[in-house]
């Protein structure tokens, strides 16, 4: 049977039933004993069973109750920004085509926020478009054209390197520019309270399940998404069925985080077709974010086909005309050209 982590307050209605049962069997248990004066009672109380909060964008348990805002941040994603920092608190991670057929990741935090994230790059407007998807606090350094009108037109909270280089955004010695820029959550606190903007407000939450999707899923251990022929941006993923998750590699290296020195995990590697155009003479691109599309989710060693709509400045797949649940963990999240199409852009490995 289907459980829906969302749908977690069932647990608290049969706990509360458990309850209710625990009170009568005293209550008949203490009328059939002697009588005894009324001032030598005892209340008896049954404590309610505890049931943790989830994560709205990993579907993990919290310790304790949250309210969290997100905090987006475009990470570096050239081969001399890497390994990057910050990957392993991500709860989504999306990877899209920038100008010279390079990539950048949009790394989304709120379960867990890093103590150091980075390198930091520019933004451009389809960034700023799925970061406002989760009303989350933005944060980049540098920004195009249509990504600086964006942010002047006051389309969503920021803050940015061009303005708190050196102070909020702190450059790295072991690396150089434009690889070598970072932040930390402390930091973008400072930022945002400099500017009177609030870190408070936990996003709507995704759709999670435990079990696989359903029976259409097709195996898949192995796999790879490319965008182009630039091997620096084609990323190979392997399942291991005794966590559950994917790691990730480019060129054979695994995807690691900085600071841990370790693999990051990945739940469910989604990729989605989207029209891209070439809108200047720096190549710079219009991504459509919102018109959908088809959809391929690897979860759990399997792949489901579905397709993907916008929901309000989300791009959510969609399965049985309903939005399809997610595996607890870690999302990375490939959007990839229509005009390659997932037959030149995944490939299924034996």
């Amino acid at each position: 049977m289907k459980r829906f982590l969302l749908v977690f307050f069932a647990c608290l209605t049969a706990g509360c039933s458990q309850v209710q049962k625990a009170e009568e069997q005293n209550s008949v248990n203490q009328s059939s004993e002697s009588p005894i004066g009324e001032e030598n009672k005892e209340a008896v109380t049954v404590d309610a069973p505890s049931i943790n909060p989830i994560f709205p964008l990993t579907g993990k348990p919290s310790n304790a109750e949250y309210d969290q805002r997100a905090v987006s941040v475009i990470l570096n994603n050239h081969k001399q920004a890497r390994p990057q920092s910050g990957l392993a608190e991500a709860d989504l991670v999306y990877e899209l085509l920038a100008e010279g057929g390079i990539t950048r990741l949009l790394a989304i935090y709120q379960s867990q926020l890093p103590d150091r994230v980075g390198p930091i790059r520019s933004a451009r407007d389809y960034h700023i478009q799925l970061a406002k998807g989760f009303d989350s606090f933005f944060v980049a350094h540098g920004y195009s054209p249509d990504a600086l009108e964006m942010l002047e037109a006051g389309v969503i909270e920021h803050m940015n390197g061009i303005k708190y280089d050196g102070e909020l955004f702190i450059r790295s010695s072991d690396r150089e520019a434009p690889h070598n820029s970072y932040s930390s959550y402390e930091l973008i606190q400072e930022g945002a309270e400099r500017q009177g903007d609030s870190l408070e407000g936990a996003p709507e939450a995704i759709i999670f399940q435990e079990d696989p999707i359903g029976s259409e899923a097709a195996d898949a251990v192995s796999f790879s998404v490319s965008v182009n022929e630039n091997a620096d941006y084609n990323s190979k993923y392997q399942y291991d069925p005794t966590s559950h998750t994917y790691t990730r590699m480019i060129n054979g290296e695994t995807t690691i985080d900085q600071e841990t020195q370790e693999a990051v995990s990945i739940s469910n590697v989604i990729v989605l077709e989207a029209d891209h155009q070439i809108v200047d003479d720096e190549g710079r691109l219009m991504i459509d974010l919102v018109s959908g599309g088809d959809a391929y989710v690897f979860q759990r060693g399997e792949l489901s086909q579905m397709t993907w709509k916008d929901v309000n400045g989300r791009m959510i797949p969609f399965i049985d005309d309903k939005p399809a649940p997610m595996a607890p963990g870690l999302s990375w999240i490939h959007i990839i050209p229509k005009t390659t199409g997932f037959e030149q852009s995944v490939t299924i490995h034996e």
